[in-house]
């Protein structure tokens, strides 16, 4: 019996046996979550399982306390934005985390300001890199700690990987494989799922079928569709999704007869297989694989999920991306301790949120998006819990240069968020 056949097998048996599958489809998250080999097999079903063939899996010192940095945005701000970031890259990598995980919007995305791999040679002498390998080189390029095939692991925002006009290849004439130092295989290694992605609700098989992750021709590449992965550290689960658009969410369609809305025609179980619906929804393929990576999760203390784009965000400059309240449903519904992304300039974060209610068993969304770009505004919602307005005014950029630290301790997730003109701005607990 080959490996898909098997992993539909567990699949079936999870679905009749120990989970509840309820009336639409989905998995009662209250449910057993089964037998360990079975979640084990679920991490990745296409026999691959990204950075390191042991992390997906690996519970060892599950108790031993770890932090992790997140940050994002550098898009905007000219060469100021380029030093703003030296010096912050500075004060995170004095801190020693076990890595870095960067919410997308690496470059600017157009004009010369900065590029992936390249000096784009426009700040003067004496003035910080835009050559952006150089400037991350502090966090990419440190040893793996034990347990772990990487130190940095980035999203793609959408000034990373949108095609044309010197966005994507960038100016000067790179991609993302030169910034991180790697060629297809080791990229693809590292930072893209494999293999078939199958649907605990309806055992259907999607060959992921990648481009090249590498390739500078669009019809040939891979970027950024296929840029999304899963690892495992310690006891805690992380997803990378690719999500970095406003307009264009995992169920975001044109309208189609016989459907009442987008959500019903992405979501319909009898067109898994049809090319037009898959062309369609955008990333559905990504869609099926996070019930699939959620469902693994259950095994895991915490999980914490990354993106570009936002779920939920008073962010003026943009709001939630399409689609967010069905994400939004799949991760409250899954335990996710949180969601982190950028795309706004800005700092905010939500309280524990379930649907439209603040719960404290549900979900954080966390925007932290600006290590050096320029601000956006944000205007608080019933949901904000705290934003950058809560200790600088708009425009200040040197105290709104931040990175937020997680550190996982056991049960305990205690966060502090370290503006580069003012110090630590904010401490609480998930």
């Amino acid at each position: 019996m080959d490996r898909v056949a098997l992993i539909a097998l567990a699949l079936a048996l999870a679905a009749c046996g120990s989970q509840d599958v309820a009336d639409d489809g989905a998995v009662d998250p209250a449910a057993d979550p089964g037998d360990d080999a079975l979640l084990d097999a679920l991490v990745d079903p296409g026999g691959d399982p990204g950075p390191d063939a042991d992390a997906a899996t690996d519970m060892d010192a599950p108790d031993e306390p770890f932090s992790f940095i997140v940050f994002g945005d550098l898009n905007g701000g000219g060469c100021e934005k380029n030093d703003r970031f030296h010096r912050l890259v500075e004060l995170m990598a004095a801190r020693d985390p076990a890595f870095f995980i960067h919410t997308g919007d690496i470059i600017d995305g157009y004009g010369t300001t900065s590029c992936f791999a390249r000096e784009p040679d426009e700040c003067g002498d004496g003035a910080q890199s835009g050559n952006m390998a150089a400037q991350f080189s502090p966090l990419v390029d440190r040893a793996p700690v034990t347990g772990l095939s990487a130190s940095f692991y980035p999203v793609i925002g959408n000034h990373d990987g949108n095609w044309g006009s010197d966005w994507y290849p960038d100016p000067c004439g790179d991609g993302i494989c030169e910034f991180l130092g790697m060629d297809t295989a080791g990229v693809e290694d590292a930072y893209v799922t494999h293999g078939p992605v199958l649907t605990v609700e309806g055992l259907h098989a999607h060959p992921l079928d990648h481009g090249d992750i590498c390739s500078l021709t669009e019809d040939d590449s891979g970027m950024p569709a296929d840029f999304f992965y899963s690892f495992a550290f310690r006891g805690s689960y992380f997803i990378v999704l690719q999500q970095s658009e406003d307009y264009y969410g995992v169920f975001s369609c044109n309208n189609h007869p016989g459907y009442d809305s987008c959500e019903e025609y992405c979501s319909d179980p009898a067109l898994y297989e049809d090319a037009d619906r898959n062309s369609y929804c955008y990333s559905v393929f990504q869609y099926d694989w996070l019930v699939g990576e959620l469902t693994a999760a259950a095994a895991y203390e915490h999980v914490f999920v990354f993106a570009h784009a936002g779920l939920l965000t008073s962010g003026e400059s943009h709001g939630a991306t399409m689609g967010a309240d069905r994400i939004r449903d799949l991760l409250e519904s899954r335990g996710v301790d949180a969601y982190f992304n950028g795309h706004n300039h800005a700092y905010e974060r939500t309280h524990p949120v379930r649907g439209g209610d603040i719960d404290e068993t549900g979900t954080v969304y966390i925007t932290v998006g600006v290590a050096g770009a320029l601000t956006d505004t944000i205007t608080g919602d019933w949901f904000t819990a705290y934003s950058y307005q809560d200790w600088t005014t708009y425009g200040n950029q040197e105290d709104m240069t931040t990175y937020l630290e997680v550190t996982v301790d056991g049960g305990t997730l205690s966060c502090q968020v370290v503006s580069l003109g003012a110090g630590v701005v904010d401490t609480f607990s998930l």
